[in-house]
């Protein structure tokens, strides 16, 4: 007797089993339809014969939506929006008493320290050429950090923290202090610094002054001519021999003349960089690019060049914004100012200056002075005198400086006078 079937007759026993096998299959199908049936192999080790083991499925992981990368460190812009701070050192000492080209190797540390927490890329030289030269886009702010002369304390002092960041730096050598001997580096010290970083660029042969070259033949001469062979080519194939293409050249004294940038492209050079500060954007001059020659017995230089704030010109203050002209509506200042606004001077012009004699209640505490390219300046008030004066340090080239100058008055109220004036690179110098 068939189970769970109710008593039936021989014969209705005798068709339900001839229907048993078709209701089966037709069960069978329908199944299949509803649910498609799933094979798993037997695990390695496992019988196939044996009792049936559970299939373990892996819990679903939601996967949180990330949020799109922010603007700044190793964001790449546009390239119009991205702007360079180049920053040029000499020497470093643990020890030694520091002077403009001498830096306490603890500052320097500290330097790159704030450039590590800070919202900045260090970039390697090719990275600054590709940039500027169209083929790579890079973070809104960079930096670039370049060493001349050749000093062994690069090797001793700089190079150790710089390995240790991983920041990428430019060597300009200048090759009569390739020795080895005193306090230069020699070319083994080099070769391991390139290793780990480092990039070679020109600073001549014989690092000559302006001064030098000013008491040379006239410019028009042969000699003069030869002389440029000499500086600019015969030290980009003396390097190139020794270490490999080099591309790029700096000037000793941040000195260039007309000849100088007629033949410089012609050495296989493509950039050359100054000693004049100021922001490098995309539009740079490839053969007159700007740095912040960082002095050791002077922070606010570093200080300036880490400032990427741009302010509308005319309406605040600008803290080491690209240089340029104020608006026609800018009032002229209230009181006498050196240079005079809207004047042409010489690019070894002396001083800046503004001589608040003529206003009334000024807080001489609360002087401050800044100048488009430089930001903030070391300016000296004379309380007796009224005046506010910045001894420039070295010859500017760009040729628009806006300038400055803030104060408050004894009843608390704050007030600004800015201008602006030319310079000429090719005028007569002063004496």
């Amino acid at each position: 007797m068939l189970v769970g079937f109710p008593q039936m007759s021989n014969l209705g026993h005798t068709l339900l089993r001839a229907l048993l096998p078709a209701f089966m299959l037709v069960a069978g199908m329908l199944q299949a339809q509803l649910e498609p049936m799933r094979v798993d192999p037997a695990p390695v080790g496992v019988d196939p014969a044996g009792p049936p083991r559970p299939v373990a499925i892996p819990a679903v992981q939601v996967q949180k939506p990330q949020a799109p990368p922010q603007a700044g460190k190793g964001v790449p812009v546009p390239r119009d929006q991205t702007r360079v701070a180049v920053l040029g050192y000499h020497n470093f000492s643990k020890t030694a008493p520091v002077s403009e080209m001498l830096m306490r190797t603890e500052d320097f540390r500290n330097q790159m320290e704030y450039i590590r927490k800070s919202d900045l890329t260090v970039i390697s030289m090719q990275e600054f050429l590709e940039w500027r030269f169209g083929a790579r886009r890079l973070p809104a702010k960079c930096v670039l950090i370049t060493m001349d002369d050749g000093w062994r304390s690069v090797y001793t002092e700089a190079y150790p923290i710089l390995k240790e960041y991983g920041y990428p730096f430019h060597l300009f050598l200048y090759t009569h202090y390739l020795s080895g001997r005193g306090q230069s580096m020699s070319p083994e010290m080099i070769r391991e610094m390139m290793k780990h970083g480092a990039s070679i660029g020109s600073h001549s042969v014989s690092h000559l002054y302006p001064k030098d070259w000013k008491a040379r033949e006239p410019q028009d001469s042969p000699a003069y001519t030869a002389l440029i062979d000499q500086e600019f080519g015969l030290s980009q194939k003396q390097l190139t021999t020794l270490f490999g293409s080099v591309n790029t050249y700096c000037y000793p004294g941040g000195y260039f003349t007309p000849p100088m940038l007629e033949r410089i492209p012609g050495y296989g050079y493509v950039a050359a960089f100054t000693v004049l500060p100021g922001k490098v954007t995309d539009t740079e001059d490839p053969f007159q690019i700007h740095r912040y020659m960082v002095f050791g017995t002077d922070p606010t230089i570093f200080d300036s060049a880490m400032d990427f704030r741009v302010a509308e010109a005319g309406t605040s203050v600008s803290l080491g914004v690209d240089p340029g002209t104020l608006p026609p509506t800018t009032p002229p200042p209230p009181f006498a100012v050196l240079p005079r606004p809207d004047s042409t001077v010489p690019c070894n012009f002396k001083v800046v200056e503004a001589n608040l004699s003529g206003v009334a209640g000024v807080d001489m505490d609360s002087l401050r002075m800044s100048v488009s390219g430089f930001g903030r300046v070391p300016a000296h008030v004379d309380a007796n005198a009224k005046t506010i004066s910045w001894q420039v340090p070295l010859r500017i080239y760009m040729p628009n400086i806006s300038v400055h100058v803030t104060w408050k008055t004894t009843n608390g109220a704050s007030h600004k006078a800015e201008w602006s004036f030319k310079v000429d690179p090719y005028a007569a110098v002063q004496q």
